[in-house]
């Protein structure tokens, strides 16, 4: 998942990313990979990655459940909490499991190098 400003001015290495997506490369969906982006400022309602992870939560938990990692980058101000946050929902509604429940699976995640995040300001 990908969250920019804008496509036009903000989606680095489009090419990339896209040619990945094809049929058979590693983020499509015959692998078992997606690639949704959220540019937030695209559309009168903001959209940021926290509501594009909601809408494949199934996905993402298939994904964790099987052994992915998380990656997270961008800004430093409100995005990780809300990523997080995110995820701890998406754990705690697919899992079965309580809010403190799925803490403690990102902390596992985090300790056993599963979970990164870099931010910046």
């Amino acid at each position: 998942m990908v969250s920019q400003r804008n496509e036009e001015n903000d989606f680095l290495y489009r090419d990339f990313w896209l040619s990945h997506l094809q049929s058979g490369g590693v983020l499509s969906e015959d692998k078992g990979g997606g690639f949704y982006v959220a540019f937030s400022r695209d559309q009168p309602q903001k959209v940021y990655v926290q509501h594009k992870m909601r809408e494949q939560s199934t996905k993402i938990w298939n994904l964790l459940a099987g052994g992915a990692a998380v990656y997270i980058a961008g800004s430093a101000n409100k995005m990780p909490s809300d990523v997080l946050a995110a995820l701890e929902e998406i754990i705690s509604l697919e899992g079965g499991v309580t809010k403190e429940v799925a803490a403690r699976w990102i902390h596992a995640l985090e300790k056993s190098g599963r979970y990164h995040v870099e931010a910046w300001s």
